[in-house]
């Protein structure tokens, strides 16, 4: 998390004492000759001017577009960068979609028909209305087979291997302690709740919740076709899994340590853990009999479950699974529309607030993105990904690591054998741009536009054979965790990598012809935020070749931990929504991230501005406060209090507001920048100083 350097002293005082600039004019009429240049990437319009900001940058920076700017009613936000972009990509998949589905295939895209057919299929509605419950049935039929403790391995298998996921998940992962290698990963889960505190906790929220949550599980059963009483008895079954499930799962801050999640056991290993489970019969099931070593992130789990196999009754079993089941097929809306319209009635009253249903279109272009992502994200980045847009990025991500390396080579609180692993870690972190340079052959995937539960759950049953292929085989490097299209990036510890898909290489993260600080200010920090993600409270854990392993000296390890901790402290103090605060624990590697990478982002630009005159300044705003604008405005946001109840307790990031005031309220060039005074809210006393 590198940070800026400390301005000198007495630079600092004399800033403070100088009165602060003026609030930034009101932007002078387009024929006025003295109108400053338009930048695009900022927009000086969407300025509350009746904010300092000093006070309070996020509001200054963003009060009128959140004046002006209604969710949209299929939304449970809107964040003017994220959701704006993902809306704008949807638009072009659809068109993309739209035109193949017609016939319109581009004869380059090896599987434009198969994306086609799928994304066809998706969109008959009436197919599903009339035949979607068939498929539920028959699955219901077979599951009545279930007797008992090998039934149960059996079916869970089954279900594992087209992409539905009772009692835990299944996944392909490089061992932690040998990066070179994949083995199978086994996950804690098979809960419908969002998160497994919604089942353990005792207040009149949580309760009033899961009562609704059973009601809602009777509903569905009754309209799926099971008789009322017997819908309700099923319903309790369901939930009394659920709760004990979770009652054996760890929490998300305890998930965060990568050290605690990583229990590597053979199958023998498995069959100690949970005997009661057939081992053997599952993995057969999954077809996965060849497969022998996993990590177990939570081995009490296996223990409840083991517990779970020799006390609950068939019956139960069978309600729990049949409620997956059903839970899969309505979450592609592959089942009449009185089932998905419950489950958005559910999901809306209680997590997102969401006011309509998306309509089927913009659904079928998202379940055409997840099931065959690559595919669609050929036709994407041949459209849409501008030829110059990675040359670009590399010159950002070079300049970011060049600031991040001097900042390590001057860190006082980093002892030189700690500082040269960590120039270790940074000079082999690799990249990717844009897209993939091998693309997913879905030559095995089967499709049919007549019937699209089938063909979704064909896509979902060969992702899972293709991850079951990986295990025992040497890592692929050149494997990606997201679609072109995704408007996002992610850091990888095992790999020691960032990626930056297409999707975001986009305005308002990257705009072409603005100033190189608003580029900065916005796709650099995505740039930064991810580099630092090596350094945070998780990466640090890994080392150059991204095994877990611990290469910082003691001291050196808890001056960390005891700079950490200050972020930490900091942002358990604001509040998420009404009387929920945001969880410090949770949010600390996404908090420490943003904060490194903008000290990162603003070296990078300072030092690429080097014997250069400054950049033009727009609407009055100088280089560097179009840096901070150009950031605060990428996060101007609403969200529903639903939504934002759901993200306090489940989302590893601080709402928007805090990431903008959190990091920049911590460096010293953002006083600078606004000449904010000390005592001012944006200016804090106690400064959390990381990277």
């Amino acid at each position: 998390m590198p940070r800026l350097p400390v301005v000198g002293l007495a630079a600092f005082l004399a800033a403070c004492a100088t009165p602060r600039a003026p609030e930034a004019p009101e932007r002078p009429p387009p024929s006025s000759s003295a109108a400053a240049p338009a930048s695009p990437g900022i927009d000086p319009s969407i300025v509350d001017r009746s904010v300092s900001p000093c006070v309070d940058f996020y509001a200054y920076a963003c009060g009128g577009w959140a004046r002006r700017t209604e969710i949209p009613a299929d939304k449970e936000r809107w964040v003017r960068s994220f959701d704006v972009m993902r809306e704008e990509n949807r638009e072009r998949l659809h068109g993309l979609l739209d035109a193949a589905a017609a016939g319109k295939v581009d004869p380059g895209d090896r599987f434009g028909q198969k994306v086609a057919d799928l994304y066809a299929a998706c969109m008959d509605e009436d197919a599903a209305e009339r035949s979607g419950l068939a498929w539920l049935r028959e699955e219901w039929t077979r599951l009545d087979a279930v007797k008992g403790g090998a039934d149960v391995a059996a079916a869970v298998g089954r279900m594992h291997a087209r992409g539905a996921f009772p009692l835990f998940s299944v996944r392909a992962t490089q061992d932690a302690r040998d990066s070179s290698q994949v083995i199978g990963n086994l996950v804690q889960g098979g809960l419908s709740l969002p998160d497994r505190d919604y089942y353990v906790r005792k207040d009149d929220a949580s309760e009033a919740l899961r009562q609704d949550f059973l009601a809602h599980v009777a509903r569905q059963f009754v309209l799926a076709g099971e008789p009322s009483a017997s819908a309700a008895a099923d319903a309790s079954a369901t939930l009394a899994v659920e709760v004990s499930l979770a009652e054996s799962a760890w929490t998300r801050v305890e998930m965060r340590d990568p050290i605690r999640v990583y229990n590597r056991v053979d199958l023998a290993g498995l069959r100690r853990a949970a005997p009661t489970f057939d081992w053997e019969g599952y993995l057969a099931a999954l077809g996965a009999t060849g497969v022998s070593s996993f990590n177990a992130t939570t081995p009490r789990a296996l223990a409840r479950i083991d517990e779970l196999v020799r006390t609950a009754p068939p019956a139960t079993w069978r309600a729990y699974l049949r409620w997956h089941a059903l839970a899969q097929a309505a979450d592609l809306r592959a089942l009449p529309r009185a089932l998905s319209e419950e489950a958005f009635r559910f999901r809306a009253r209680h997590f997102t607030g969401e006011k309509s249903m998306p309509v089927r279109w913009k659904h079928c272009v998202e379940v055409t993105d997840r099931l065959l992502g690559e595919a669609l994200g050929q036709a994407f980045a041949r459209r849409f990904f501008a030829p110059n847009a990675r040359a670009k990025a590399a010159s950002l991500i070079a300049g970011v690591q060049g600031a991040m390396q001097r900042r390590i080579s001057t860190l006082g609180w980093m002892d030189d054998a700690t500082r040269a692993r960590a120039q270790e870690k940074l000079a082999a972190m690799s990249d990717k741009v844009g897209y993939p340079e091998r693309w997913r052959d879905y030559g095995a995937v089967r499709l049919r536009r007549d019937a699209f539960l089938a063909s979704a759950l064909s896509a979902s049953a060969f992702e899972m054979r293709r991850q079951i292929g990986l295990v025992g085989k040497p890592v692929d490097r050149g494997e990606w965790r997201m679609t072109a299209p995704t408007v996002n990036a992610y850091y990888s510890p095992p790999l020691n990598e960032i990626v930056l898909p297409a999707g975001i290489l986009q305005p308002p993260f990257y705009t072409h012809g603005a100033n190189d600080a608003v580029n900065f200010g916005a796709m650099g920090l995505v740039v930064g935020h991810e580099m630092t993600h090596g350094f945070d409270d998780q990466g640090r854990k890994y080392d150059a070749r991204g095994n877990l392993a611990d290469w910082w000296s003691p001291p050196v390890g808890a001056e960390f931990v005891r700079r950490a901790s200050c972020v930490e402290n900091q942002y358990s103090g604001y509040t998420a929504v009404d009387d929920v605060k945001v969880d410090g624990k949770l949010t600390l590697g996404e908090n420490l991230a943003d904060l490194g990478g903008l000290g990162l982002s603003l070296a990078a630009y300072r030092a690429s501005r080097a014997g250069l005159p400054p950049e033009p300044p727009v609407a009055g705003y100088s280089p560097e406060q179009q840096f901070f604008l150009a950031h605060a405005q990428a996060w101007c946001a609403i969200v529903r209090p639903e939504n934002a109840r759901l993200r306090a307790v489940t989302d590893p990031h601080s709402p928007p507001r805090w990431r903008v005031n959190g990091p920049l309220s911590n460096l010293p060039e953002f006083a600078e920048a606004f000449r904010c005074n000390v005592g001012d809210p944006m200016v804090r006393s106690d400064r959390c100083q990381v990277w």
